[in-house]
Parts: structure tokens; C-alpha cells; sequence
């Protein structure tokens, strides 16, 4: 029996060590302890790698001409980018606001500089011109912002000669910015009553084919065709060829029109609405 037990005490010996190493071992790396599968550690480096966007935010009511402080701004983060707010990179302290601002809300371009949207949706060099338009005139009331369109207009009389009416490309590629009021289209009936008092088609037009524009309104009559998908690529085009009426018809003389009996105005009675004539 004794001779047994000494037989066994190199054995105990040598595990009573290696539980003694293993103990010593994990206290001074506990954490090598823990298996990490591979799709934890690649989640917590994705988290730890993930971009944070950061962006200033009102936190008090700021009117028209107050001045941003930085006791009215604080830095909100967001995993994903905002479109049309300024990041807190930028030095907005010191700078008069152009526009209310209420508390929570992040803090725009547009709070800075004075107008609305509108300014921003145009290209240098355009400006934003309003014609009168109905339902014929627009593509049959198909034309919606964001479109882009040729505006087609017909003169009764070319060249100072009233037998022979010419028509023309006046402007081509040309964005719709509004429709009836709206930069975008209507969701709600509310929207739609507001839009159907406003017969109007506001176009984004280089600046210098302004007054081309405006006389054509006067002394012709404007039609917007609807540019096809395919054609959006090619560049804004200015005038083209006109066509005469002695061109398509040679030896006739052109139609003779009635006189309108006067401007059209559409007056609206509650739901209601009719048209009237006034000279």
C-alpha cells in the first residue's frame, strides 16, 4: 500500500502544478478565457468602423436676424448622411438666421442664407420664371415637377405678315421647378383644392432668354411638350428654325381667326367654378 501511494505521488504532484499554472495563467489574461466566434468579432469591428455623421441642431426658438450661439447649438450624430443639413464641421457661430428656426431641428443651408428652397434648385446662371398655363398647355395637365419640357410657342402672324403664321422651339430641355404652386405633387386633398386655383408652371430659364420668353407669352401662344427619358442627356438648347404657315401650305393664305371675345378668368364659388370673359 505504501509502496503504491509513492508510485502515484509524481502524478499528483505534476497535475497539482499544472492547475496551479492554468489559475496563475487566467488571472493575468482573463479575457483569453472567452472564445469570440468570427461573426461577433466582425460585427463589433464593423461598429466600431461605422462612419458617424455629425450635425448642428437648434435647441431653442431663433428668430429672423438672432444669432446663433452656442448655448442655442448642440451636435446630434447620425449613422447614415442627411441631405440639405450642415455638419458640425461648420462654423455657423456668430451667424444671423434668415429663417425661424424651432427647437430640435437641424440646422439648414437655408436658415442662412436669405429665400426659400426655391433659390437652390436652380442651376448658375438660371432664373425662375412663372407662366400662365391650363391643362392644354401642360401636356394636358400631365406635367409634373421635376420634368423636363420644350416650350413650343405659335405667333399669328411671322415675320409682320398676318397671312403667314410661324411657330418655333422657343427653349428646349428646360426643368419644371412648379406646378400649380407645388415642388411637388399633391398628397393630400387640401393640396390638390390649393393647386387648382393656381394655374401657373414655373421654369427654371437661362437668364437671357428671359425676355424671349415673356414676349412669346404675350404675342403667342406657349405649349410645354414633355422631354422623352432618353433625351434627358442632351444639353438645354436655345430658339430654333421657325416654321411658316406659307412653308407647310405654299400659295395659301392662312386661316382668318375670330377674335377672342376677351381674357378668360375661371371664378371660383366654393366647389364650384366658372368661366368668364373680361376686356
Amino acid at each position: 500500500m505504501g509502496s503504491r501511494l509513492l508510485y502515484m505521488l509524481p502524478a499528483l504532484v505534476v497535475a497539482l502544478v499544472a492547475l496551479i499554472l492554468a489559475v496563475v495563467g487566467l488571472s493575468r489574461n482573463p479575457a483569453s478565457s472567452l472564445a469570440v466566434a468570427p461573426d461577433d468579432k466582425a460585427r463589433v469591428a464593423q461598429e466600431q468602423q461605422a462612419p458617424a455623421f455629425r450635425y448642428w441642431v437648434v435647441t431653442e426658438s431663433l428668430n429672423i436676424g438672432d444669432e446663433l450661439t452656442e448655448d442655442s447649438l448642440a451636435v446630434v450624430s447620425s449613422p447614415a448622411p442627411i441631405a440639405n443639413v450642415l455638419t458640425a464641421d461648420e462654423d455657423v457661430v456668430g451667424k444671423e438666421l434668415r429663417q425661424f428656426a424651432r427647437p430640435g431641428e437641424l440646422l439648414s443651408r437655408n436658415h442662412l442664407e436669405p429665400g426659400g428652397t426655391l433659390p437652390g434648385t436652380l442651376p448658375a446662371g438660371y432664373r425662375a420664371l412663372a407662366v400662365a398655363v391650363d391643362d392644354v398647355v401642360m401636356a394636358g395637365g400631365l406635367v409634373t415637377p421635376g420634368d423636363l419640357v420644350d416650350v413650343v410657342v405659335a405667333f399669328r402672324k411671322g415675320d409682320g405678315e398676318r397671312d403667314n403664321p410661324a411657330a418655333m422651339v422657343l427653349l428646349s430641355n428646360v426643368q419644371v421647378l412648379a406646378v400649380k404652386g407645388a415642388m411637388a405633387e399633391a398628397q393630400s386633398g387640401q393640396d390638390r383644392e390649393q393647386q387648382r386655383r393656381n394655374n401657373t408652371v414655373v421654369l427654371a430659364v437661362p437668364s437671357d432668354k428671359m425676355p424671349a420668353v415673356l414676349l412669346a407669352e404675350e404675342e403667342g401662344a406657349l405649349r410645354l411638350a414633355v422631354v422623352a427619358s432618353k433625351d434627358k442627356s442632351l444639353a438645354a438648347g436655345g430658339s430654333g428654325k421657325p416654321v411658316y404657315y406659307r412653308d407647310l401650305f405654299p400659295g395659301k393664305s392662312a386661316p382668318v381667326r375670330k377674335s377672342a371675345p376677351g381674357q378668360r378668368v375661371e371664378v371660383y364659388e366654393g366647389s364650384d367654378s366658372r368661366s368668364t370673359y373680361v376686356r
